[in-house]
């Protein structure tokens, strides 16, 4: 009896692990593509406004042309950080999961999301402070298309990590659903982990 016993224990125990990885992989390969998509709308954003910048550079406008180098400059590094993020959710493993590595990238994921748009919040006001500055130093213009240029991206960065905070948000839900098949009985003799389907 005993071995019947321990023979259905390890049944279930190996069936709760492929019904809980299948879930938890499945969950992180759409963690992965939201981040990947995340990822290029933010490089397009960049490469629109290098390109963009670059032919709109030779003015006369010496505002213009300062906002425009600023605006290649932060947009620059808005492409490599792009396609950095980029690179590592493709490199990401999503093979032997388990449920906690997952929740912490899950909270590490919505963390970084929420400590950018407290940078968003300072890129704007820096590049208000820059704006006001222009009204009373010696280059007025270079300061206040470097102003105009940090508000605009921080604008744009901002909108952008409330939505991918959101929507990874949202996404971790499901996680909460893994969660809830999961049952802990305990007894006398042990303790036990079923996982409903």
């Amino acid at each position: 009896m005993k071995k019947v016993l321990l023979s259905a224990a390890l049944v279930s125990a190996v069936f709760f692990c492929y019904a809980q990885q299948d879930s938890l992989v499945l969950f992180e390969k759409k963690s992965t593509a939201i981040t990947k998509k995340s990822m290029l709308v933010l490089g397009g954003w960049a490469t629109a406004n290098i390109i963009t910048s670059s032919f709109s550079l030779h003015t006369n406008n010496t505002d213009a042309r300062y906002f425009h180098q600023m605006n290649i400059m932060w947009n620059s590094v808005n492409l490599a950080l792009a396609g950095l993020g980029y690179w590592g959710a493709a490199k990401s493993k999503k093979g032997n999961l388990d449920l906690a590595a997952v929740l912490q990238h899950q909270h590490k994921t919505e963390k970084i999301f929420l400590f950018n748009t407290g940078l968003d919040v300072a890129y704007i006001t820096a590049g208000a402070y820059l704006k006001e500055k222009s009204k009373s130093k010696i280059n007025p213009s270079k300061l206040k298309g470097f102003g105009n240029a940090v508000m605009v991206n921080g604008v744009f960065l901002f909108l952008f990590d409330v939505v991918m905070y959101a929507v990874h948000h949202n996404h971790g839900k499901q996680l909460n659903n893994i969660i809830s098949k999961l049952k802990i009985a305990g007894s006398g003799a042990g303790v036990s982990i079923v996982y409903s389907l």
